[in-house]
């Protein structure tokens, strides 16, 4: 019997949570046991908000909206109404039709700008933008479906407006660079990223952010016959990167993905110079080969440049002098059987000792 009574308890529990709040039907621990709570009185506040949620976990949307109508009429004054209005977007949720308790949302957060369930609509505001970037479509006319994608990341933006600042509004943001970055728009990632930073320069997640929207800048690249600019702007984002957090920078790979981008500036300039060199406009060519061969000296083109500028090419780096081979470990000591330890023998010439 017990067993039975605490699974009834969980299952209305559980709708509790699901409803936001607690239900006529709920159980409470008291005493070290699983009680049922006492019924709301009929016709009181708490009562016919019981009463709303019920509908909802019934699946009864259109008695829900209706109760939630009476409610507010009822009691306009009260600060319950705005879990009512809260709940006639969980109805509408319920029901599949998000775009629907998105705007109920909205009306609760137009009333009740700074409520106690501001925290709680603008997660499911969350939900809802997130089912439209995952594909949900919304209804329209009761009958058509349409793709809700730019409505999704509307809702995002609003979510920010909302509460700028707060836990939900990072997430919102973060969310819409995270979209467009996995759809292979690179810019309005960036940009995304960029808005964000704006506003939570200084959080934890402030690295994170720069880096997405450096390496989002790199991706937007299209080759070298193309404008060079996202490349120089993702190099200034790295470069801010090492320097505000260079832990952080390092262990994400920033200098090795700022020796990529120096690689390809270098390319690029070769090859406009080559273009100058064939078109037989030699000033011009001139310019290339000698960016090439003074800012990227070390580059697989800087000789190419330096020997076409000829005498008055800058000097090539000196060479790095050659590391000299590690020594070879020296062999273990064997230890004699009894006594004092031994010193361990010195590695000889064969073990591949350097002198």
């Amino acid at each position: 019997m017990r067993k039975h009574l605490l699974g009834i308890a969980s299952g209305c529990v559980l709708l509790a949570c699901a409803a936001g709040a607690a239900t006529a039907d709920e159980y409470i621990w008291k005493d070290g046991k699983w009680v049922r709570a006492a019924k709301p009185a009929e016709g009181s506040v708490a009562g016919e908000l019981a009463l709303i949620r019920r509908h909802i976990a019934e699946g009864r949307r259109k008695d829900a909206l209706r109760a939630v109508e009476t409610f507010r009429n009822r009691h306009p004054d009260d600060p319950a109404c705005e879990e009512a209005m809260l709940l006639a977007g969980e109805a509408e949720m319920g029901a599949g039709r998000y775009y629907q308790a998105y705007e109920a949302f909205e009306r609760m957060l137009n009333a009740y700008p700074n409520g106690r369930f501001l925290e709680r609509a603008l997660l499911r505001e969350m939900d809802v933008a997130n089912a439209f970037l995952a594909g949900k479509k919304r209804i329209v006319a009761k009958v058509f479906r349409l793709p809700a994608r730019d409505e999704g990341l509307t809702i995002l933006r609003r979510i920010a407006e909302h509460a700028p600042g707060s836990v939900v509004a990072e997430k919102a943001l973060l969310r819409i660079g995270e979209y467009h970055a996995a759809r292979g728009e690179y810019a309005e990632a960036s940009e995304a990223y960029d808005n964000y930073l704006q506003l939570f320069g200084k959080s934890r997640r402030a690295p994170e952010a720069m880096l997405q929207a450096a390496v989002a800048m790199y991706a937007s690249f299209k080759g070298v016959a193309y404008d060079e600019t996202p490349l120089i702007e993702a190099e200034q984002r790295l470069k801010a990167l090492l320097d505000q957090y260079p832990h952080a920078a390092r262990k994400a790979g920033a200098p090795r993905m700022l020796d990529e981008i120096a690689r390809r500036r270098a390319r690029r300039a070769y090859e406009t110079a080559r273009f100058y060199q064939r078109t037989g406009r030699a000033k011009s060519a001139r310019f290339y080969y000698r960016l090439v061969a003074e800012k990227y000296p070390s580059s697989a083109w800087a000789g190419d440049a330096r020997r076409f500028l000829g005498r008055d090419a800058p000097p090539a780096p000196p060479k790095p002098k050659p590391r000299p081979a590690p020594k070879a470990p020296a062999k273990a000591a064997t230890s004699p059987p009894a006594a004092a330890p031994v010193e361990a023998s010195q590695p000889s010439s064969k073990a591949g000792h350097q002198p």
